[in-house]
């Protein structure tokens, strides 16, 4: 009877077993063809994900790894220096150029990696992509715009402590953290997607006359808080051209990866190219190079970029500013070739156009005329896909102030301020700005009551300890994690401390609205970098260093 029950219960057992198995064997054939299949398999072997594979590429590969950043808060610690914790803590990144590697021990994690890639928008101003690098149909110019694609990641600046901030993020959710999804990976409805995609590039024209995110193009100027609300429409409904979270993307990788509030000791950006010359010569025949003396080529660099041409009469005074047209008549934002010696001992700045130009100067009345003079431009899109491999980095060099520069594929710092577009500053009696963000969906609005009702307030700058809306360098930000929006929040005395970036506050101004100008442009130095902002401009101030992104 004993050994009988023995039989019964090993029956069962291989009756449970075998039961078990045709469960396993279903559950993984549903996987094999629903998930799993040959071309997702391929996908992750190959380290890049295809266009079908995309939701599944990324959320099968995404890891619970918290990576930290303490940031200290400037009223305890104002040095730039922050202290890498959790999985961030042993990691070294350097930038990289075209001929010099740095060190980077994020290159290989799934996490960091990032693609190039086209995408259109739905109906609902979403992002999709339509062909990733290396597809046959992937393309760089003509109508298309230009991403960057990367794995979700999740993250807040946990204000919690008095003495730091605590920069946590994972491309895991995290309750117990607080984590919420980086703004560009959330869908119109509220659903997170397990990749973003940002504008890889700021705006050009395209050959459809509309603004578009691609490479070697001229940045396309003049665009305002107002504007953009126009033009960047015309490309679909609620299409809006760059949130300020976009910004924000390089301010956390730059403190996660390179433990650090200043961007410009990593890279500089087109922050010191400013310049206006005559022409050292004046030549009636027509050629396509500029003539300058020897001791001001030596401040110009090939592959950097300028326009020519002359100013116009303003009340009987010359007027030189880079906003005439007939400032760029003969050449429009071009780059320099090569510069070669002339036979008088100037030099020859050789420009990339097809028709040439004399330097004879240009009557503008019976008692003013203008000479030909040459004025440093923004530098065009697309200069950093020269450097190596998938680093951060700058062509030629990120200490020269000359070159823009990229962070997770996306590129910064062109030599224009960046308009976001989904910011306005309202200016209060103290001469502080309340911060307005219109959340993701909502139209936007010039009305300060339209603003009111149905934009977020994400939080206040305040104003200078000098008073009298007076400028002052930046110790702090604060990020709103739902919009991804960030702001100076801290007064620190000098431009070593903090973010060692400047606010230009708007003067003595308190009342309107203004625009919300990031970065910095061509002559902004030491007082530029990722948390630079300028408040001054009216909503619709559309100028030639005022650039946008998709």
């Amino acid at each position: 009877m004993v050994n009988n029950m023995k039989f019964v219960d090993l029956n069962g057992m291989m009756l449970a077993l075998s039961n078990i198995y045709n469960g396993l064997k279903g559950e993984f054939n549903s996987i094999y063809n629903n998930k799993i299949d040959k071309e997702l398999i391929q996908a992750i072997i190959n380290k890049k994900p295809t266009v079908n594979t995309l939701d599944d590429f990324f959320a099968l590969q995404r890891t619970k790894s918290i990576y930290q950043t303490k940031v200290w808060k400037s009223s305890y610690n104002p040095t730039p220096t922050c202290e890498k914790m959790g999985a961030n803590a042993e990691l070294v990144c350097e930038p990289s150029t075209d001929t010099v590697e740095g060190r980077d021990d994020y290159a290989d994690k799934i996490e960091f990696m990032w693609w190039r890639c086209n995408y259109v928008y739905d109906e609902h101003g979403n992002k999709i992509v339509t062909a990733i690098e290396g597809d046959e149909n992937y393309s760089e110019t003509g109508t298309v715009d230009v991403g960057t694609l990367g794995m979700t990641f999740y993250y807040n600046l946990d204000d919690s402590n008095e003495n730091y901030k605590m920069l946590n993020w994972s491309t895991s959710p995290s309750t117990l953290l607080g984590l919420q999804p980086f703004d560009y990976s959330v869908m119109h409805d509220g659903t997170v997607r397990p990749y973003y995609v940002l504008s890889a590039f700021p705006s050009v024209v395209g050959t459809d006359g509309l603004l578009h995110s691609q490479p070697n193009g001229k940045i396309a100027r003049n665009q305002s808080y107002s504007n953009m609300i126009t033009n960047y429409g015309l490309k679909g409904t609620n299409v809006t051209g760059a949130r300020a979270s976009r910004n924000t993307f390089q301010i956390i990788f730059n403190l996660l990866k390179y433990g650090t509030k200043d961007s410009q000791s990593i890279y500089k950006g087109v922050t010191s190219w400013n310049f206006q010359y005559d022409a050292a010569v004046e030549r009636s025949t027509e050629d396509t190079y500029f003539p300058v003396t020897a001791s001001q080529a030596a401040n110009l660099e090939v592959g950097c970029c300028v326009s020519v041409g002359y100013g116009n009469n303003n009340s009987g005074n010359l007027n030189k500013d880079k906003g005439i047209a007939t400032m760029h008549i003969y050449a429009d934002d071009v780059k320099i070739l090569e510069i070669e010696d002339m036979d008088d001992g100037n030099k020859a700045v050789y420009l990339d156009i097809d028709e040439g130009f004399t330097t004879t100067p240009v009557a503008l009345t019976d008692e003013l005329s203008s000479p030909i003079i040459m004025s440093s431009m923004h530098m065009w899109t697309g200069e950093t896909d020269k450097v190596i491999g998938k680093h951060d980095g700058s062509n030629v060099s990120n200490t020269s102030g000359r070159h823009s520069y990229r962070v997770q594929g996306v590129e910064y710092a062109l030599g224009a301020y960046i308009v976001a577009s989904d910011v306005v500053l309202n200016f209060k009696e103290d001469y502080s700005k309340d911060v307005y963000v219109a959340p993701r969906g909502a139209a936007h609005s010039t009305n300060i009551t339209t603003i009111r009702d149905t934009y977020k307030l994400v939080g206040n700058i305040p104003a200078s300890s000098a008073g009298d809306g007076a400028d002052w360098y930046i110790g702090d930000i604060d990020i709103d994690n739902e919009t991804g929006t960030w702001h100076p929040s801290v007064e620190v005395s000098g431009s070593t401390q903090g973010f060692c970036d400047r606010i230009y506050a708007g003067g003595a101004t308190t009342s309107g609205q203004r625009e919300y100008l990031q970065g910095g442009n061509l002559w902004h130095g030491s007082y530029a970098g990722s948390a630079f902002v300028s408040c001054g401009s009216s909503l619709s101030r559309a100028y030639w260093h005022s650039c946008a992104c998709d």
